[in-house]
């Protein structure tokens, strides 16, 4: 217990690394690791928040209960937003896993050596599991309609689940919240956004342009 206690934060947790001689990260690849946690993050976080306004703008009944609900300094309707916005529009379409070892995936078997694409975009949007799948619901994810396990993957699963997921959603979280409680926003037009890829992320078309109609609380 003490020792996940000490290790509870990312640097602590690199610093424990070791290889398979038993030698610990170098300064230097200490510090190439934690600048591509913050770059890494920065974009994909900074993408998400621009598509949960996107998202907001466009779904006014899901604005209207997210502002009631952030008057009284409850954010459990805001998670849902967030999840609710990671699932419709994730940041990257798939998500792939190195296998070491033959595997059988679904009556399949797979030889080591392969790449598996797990393709993100396709499970979030499976009726099966998430009803009306393109309709922007966020009460989907609550009062136990989470379907859990690995139907919600922005952050990817298992061992290999992005470290930085609490960050993520922490950031996500404080900016939305500041903005909406600051700010009256409107879209620039009526059309959603579409989705188009940038890199190997995928932003709004348009930039997520909104126009900020006034101050809620002025000096």
């Amino acid at each position: 217990e003490e020792a996940d206690e000490a290790h509870a934060d990312l640097l602590s947790m690199l610093l424990a690394v070791r290889d398979d001689e038993g030698r610990p990260m170098t300064d230097r690849e200490l510090r190439d690791q934690l600048v591509v946690m913050l770059v890494a993050g920065h974009e994909t976080t900074s993408t998400s928040i621009s598509w949960a306004l996107e998202r907001l703008l466009r779904t006014p009944e899901v604005l209207a209960r997210l502002l009631t609900e952030l008057e009284g300094d409850d954010t459990t309707y805001l998670d849902a937003v967030i999840k609710e916005t990671m699932r419709v529009r994730p940041v990257v379409a798939q998500i792939a896993r190195y296998l070491t070892e033959e595997t059988e995936i679904d009556g399949w078997t797979v030889p080591a050596d392969t790449m598996v694409l797990i393709p993100m975009t396709v499970i979030h949007r499976d009726p099966d599991v998430y009803p009306e799948p393109k309709a922007f619901r966020p009460e989907r994810f609550l009062e136990g309609n989470d379907p859990g396990g690995y139907s919600w993957l922005p952050f990817g699963g298992g061992v290999r689940r992005c470290p930085g997921a609490s960050l993520a959603l922490l950031e996500m979280r404080v900016v939305l919240r500041t903005i909406l409680r600051n700010v009256e926003l409107a879209p620039d037009r009526p059309e959603a956004e579409k989705p188009t890829v940038r890199g190997i992320t995928i932003v709004p078309s348009r930039g997520g342009r909104v126009i900020v109609q006034r101050r809620l609380h002025p000096d």
